[in-house]
C-alpha cells in the first residue's frame, strides 16, 4: 500500500509539529509527502491527479483553524476535485486526517469547553470521503505537541507512523504484523544497530505471542455457546 501526505499548512517548514512528522516519514518507503505550500508555484493538475490515483491512502494533514482546515486546504481540493476524479478517480481508496491543535483532547466533547468532538468538527471530510466512493478513516488528532515529552514524541512517531502505513485493521494480531515488518525493515536497511541480536529476540517473542494468543482465541471460540 502506498500512502500520499498532502500537508496543508501556510509555511510547514516554521512548524515544529509539521517539521517532526516529515521527519517520521523519512524511513517510510511507502509514504509520499506533498506539501501544498511547497508545489503552488509548480502545480500541474494532470500530474496531481495522477499522484493521487498511484496511491492507495491519501491524507490530510493540517492545522486546526477556528475548528476548520486553512484555506489552502480547500482552494487546492478546488483545482485538483474535478467531476471525474470525484466520480471514480478515487473510488476505493482510503482518506484520512491528521489534525495539530493547540487545545486539550479532553475539551472536545460533549459538555467539554470546546463542546463538539473531533469527528464532529471533521465531518465535511467524512462527506467528502463518501461522495469520492472513498474510505474513511477514523482521524489521528495531534493535541498541545510543544508541550510533549520526549517519551510522548517518541510514542507519537510510532502511532503516526502506523496511521500513514498499517492495514486499516484494528485487530492485535495486525499491530503486531506492522511491527514485526517494521523492524525488519530498518534492520534491512542498517538503521538499526542489532550487534547483540536483541532484535531476533523481540522477533522470536512476538510471534511466540502471537501463537499463543491464537491459540487462546481458537479455545475461546470453541467455548462458544450457540
Amino acid at each position: 500500500m502506498k500512502t500520499l501526505v498532502v500537508i496543508a499548512h501556510p509555511n510547514s517548514h516554521e512548524s515544529g509539529v509539521q517539521s517532526f512528522l516529515k521527519e517520521s516519514c523519512a524511513s517510510l518507503t511507502d509514504v509520499t509527502i506533498y506539501d501544498i505550500q511547497e508545489e503552488l508555484s509548480s502545480f500541474d493538475l494532470k500530474k496531481t491527479q495522477e499522484l493521487l490515483a498511484s496511491h492507495q491512502r491519501i491524507i490530510f494533514q493540517f492545522p486546526m483553524y477556528w475548528y476548520a482546515a486553512p484555506d489552502i486546504l480547500y482552494n487546492w481540493l478546488e483545482k485538483v476535485l474535478t467531476k471525474s476524479l470525484y466520480q471514480s478517480g478515487l473510488k476505493g481508496k482510503e482518506l484520512g486526517i491528521v489534525m495539530s491543535m493547540g487545545q486539550k483532547l479532553s475539551a472536545f466533547q460533549a459538555g467539554g469547553t470546546e463542546h463538539f468532538t473531533i469527528s464532529e468538527l471533521l465531518r465535511p471530510f467524512q462527506a467528502l470521503a463518501y461522495k469520492c466512493l472513498m474510505t474513511y478513516l477514523p482521524p489521528f488528532p495531534i493535541s498541545l505537541f510543544p508541550y510533549l515529552k520526549e517519551k510522548e514524541k517518541h510514542q507519537l512517531l510510532i502511532s503516526y507512523q502506523q496511521y500513514l502505513t498499517k492495514e486499516n485493521d484494528h485487530r492485535f494480531v495486525t499491530s503486531e504484523k506492522w511491527v514485526i515488518n517494521r523492524l525488519k525493515e530498518l534492520s534491512d536497511k542498517g538503521l538499526i544497530n542489532d550487534s547483540d541480536n536483541r532484535l531476533s529476540f523481540i522477533q522470536d517473542t512476538l510471534e511466540n505471542n502471537r501463537m499463543e494468543l491464537d491459540s487462546l482465541l481458537a479455545t475461546l471460540e470453541e467455548m462458544r455457546v450457540d
